[in-house]
């Protein structure tokens, strides 16, 4: 009597059009800056690499050679990355009226606004031991603008604010900002901020981080810091993007996850775990013979057997695992 094999086979193919991202690592012998690596990853790759996760890390340290000292990846951190709280939206080439010398992010975590009563604005970080008021903004109210009495860091000043009112106030020209001003008898937080190392090259938003052990640390006056990651160790340290390193380029994949259902027929004895063997190797080779690398291929099991007789007159149907 025949039997009936049911074999599942799982091709992963590789395409533009799926969001499910697959990253290959290549590790660049010349020396270049952050900003000639990104455009050299950019013309003969897709970008400098991007680390989202620790199997992403695990591939990338895999491609690592000792020659040198640094690798440039795509990390950064850009001092002029400024958005208003509210709405989220960027600050570039919008009004500002920084004090003389600020931003300068002192001690390398400045990253929140403060704005005095005589308008002019500093940064500070945004869990300052020193608690300041807020300045809220009120979309339905009488009064636009409504400083808060009680004194917090900047996270929650933002958090008090959307609570109560519509969020921390922001400024859009130096009328706004006079008038606020004027409420003001001290540096009170107003909603520009900007978060640190938040992007890579790509634009992908920062998942995960491999710091070296006090790193960052941001030693030098600069508006952009980049990442290097130490060859011998796999870790990453912040450094300035004009300095020569070798780099780590990524090509970027998409896959497409297709299963096709295959039926076998035969009088052999297809629960012959030597036999099962034999039909994965001849078709995997086919499969490579038509170009196709990265695929999975599996048996499925009914009910646990091997095969599963269904109806009389019914050839006996199922699978092996």
């Amino acid at each position: 009597m025949k039997k009936t094999l049911l074999f599942v086979l799982t091709l992963s193919v590789l395409s533009a059009r799926t969001t499910s991202v697959i990253r290959e690592y290549h590790y660049v012998e010349i020396l270049k800056t952050w900003s000639d690596a990104q455009s050299y990853c950019r013309e003969k790759f897709t970008d400098l690499a991007t680390v989202e996760n620790q199997s992403d890390n695990d591939r990338l340290l895999s491609v690592l050679q000792t020659l040198g000292n640094y690798a440039w990846i795509g990390l950064y951190d850009n001092m002029e990355g400024w958005k208003w709280a509210l709405g989220n939206a960027d600050f570039s080439n919008e009004y500002s009226n920084w004090t003389t010398g600020e931003p300068n992010n002192n001690n390398y975590n400045q990253t929140c606004t403060l704005m005095g009563s005589d308008g002019d604005w500093i940064d500070e970080p945004c869990s300052s031991q020193y608690p300041y008021r807020a300045v809220c903004y009120h979309e339905n109210g009488p009064s636009k603008y409504i400083v808060v009495n009680t004194k917090m860091n900047w996270t929650d000043a933002r958090t008090y604010c959307r609570s109560n009112y519509t969020d921390l106030a922001s400024v859009s020209n130096q009328s706004e900002n006079n008038h606020i001003s004027s409420l003001l008898t001290e540096n009170t937080w107003i909603g520009l901020h900007r978060n640190t190392w938040a992007y890579w090259s790509d634009q992908t938003p920062t998942t995960f981080t491999y710091w070296n052990e006090n790193r960052p640390n941001k030693q030098w006056n600069t508006v952009k810091s980049c990442v290097e990651v130490r060859l011998t160790t796999g870790m990453w340290f912040d450094n300035v993007c004009s300095r020569n390193n070798y780099f780590i380029c990524q090509k970027v994949y998409s896959r497409q996850q297709q299963t096709f259902k295959l039926k076998f027929q035969s009088e052999a004895d297809l629960t012959d775990p030597a036999l099962q063997q034999q039909m994965l190797e001849q078709l995997h080779a086919k499969l490579e013979k038509q170009g196709l690398s990265d695929f999975k291929l599996r048996w499925t099991v009914t009910d646990g057997q091997a095969f599963h007789k269904e109806q009389k007159k019914k050839k006996d149907e199922g699978s092996c695992g």
